[in-house]
């Protein structure tokens, strides 16, 4: 006669008896030699990082942002609003806005690769002053500065209207060779012909000007937004 199959009966742990815990699967060290590896990656990469002193950019920006709110507060005096980027409730600490004002110790000034104060001001919008960092082929660091305005729109048929963007290149140089001196000699005359152009209602004279003066740059369409 057959035997019939015993059941199985579970096992309950008697109260306050440890639970039996299983022991880990041997392995080859896969878990130990992971982490050694992943430790080494992460310090070269530290290391990578750290050997890019970011100290001279922060405060280059330091200076461009202080400049820049200063140009942005005397177009304000006149009812033409600009805005600025990074914005100032990011660098700034206001005592009394918008003139007294601190930089904001938890900003980190030295990754901001960008800085532009654009034009705000009805039939206006598309007039930037932009400066930014980037990487020759040679390997160094550089900062470029350029004016940008809309040189009208066109319809394109399957893109539909279309800003027709320029630029004049202001300022480029090796980023440890900046001359502050002359970057804000070229500052000073761009400002000027920009406030007198708001004072007089019209940019021809002012992009007239940048034409004229400084190096053609990038041209390119750009989304009217219509």
């Amino acid at each position: 006669m057959p035997r019939r199959a015993s059941k199985k009966v579970s096992t309950v742990p008697t109260p306050g008896e440890p639970e039996t815990v299983p022991h880990p699967l041997p392995d080859d060290d896969f878990v130990g030699s992971l982490k050694n590896e992943l430790a080494r990656t992460q310090a070269a990469s530290d290391a990578k990082s750290s050997g890019e002193d970011m100290t001279h950019r922060g405060e280059l920006n330091k200076r461009l942002l202080q400049d820049l709110w200063e140009v942005h507060n005397q177009f304000e005096e006149v009812g033409v609003h600009l805005a600025i980027d990074p914005s100032q409730t990011l660098f700034a600490t206001f005592v009394e806005y918008p003139t007294k004002w601190t930089f904001r110790e938890s900003f980190d000034f030295g990754a901001v690769k960008t800085i532009e104060l654009g034009d705000r001001a009805a039939g206006w919008v598309g007039f930037t002053l932009r400066a930014w960092y980037y990487r020759a082929p040679d390997g160094k660091s550089r900062l470029r500065s350029i004016f940008e305005w809309c040189d009208g729109e066109s319809y394109h048929r399957y893109s539909g209207w279309m800003r027709m963007m320029s630029q004049a290149v202001l300022f480029d140089a090796v980023e440890d060779d900046v001359n502050v001196r002359e970057l804000h000699s070229i500052l000073k005359d761009v400002v000027v012909q920009w406030y007198a152009a708001h004072l007089e209602r019209t940019p021809e004279k002012f992009v007239a000007h940048l034409k004229e003066k400084y190096p053609k740059g990038a041209s390119y369409a750009k989304e009217s937004y219509r």
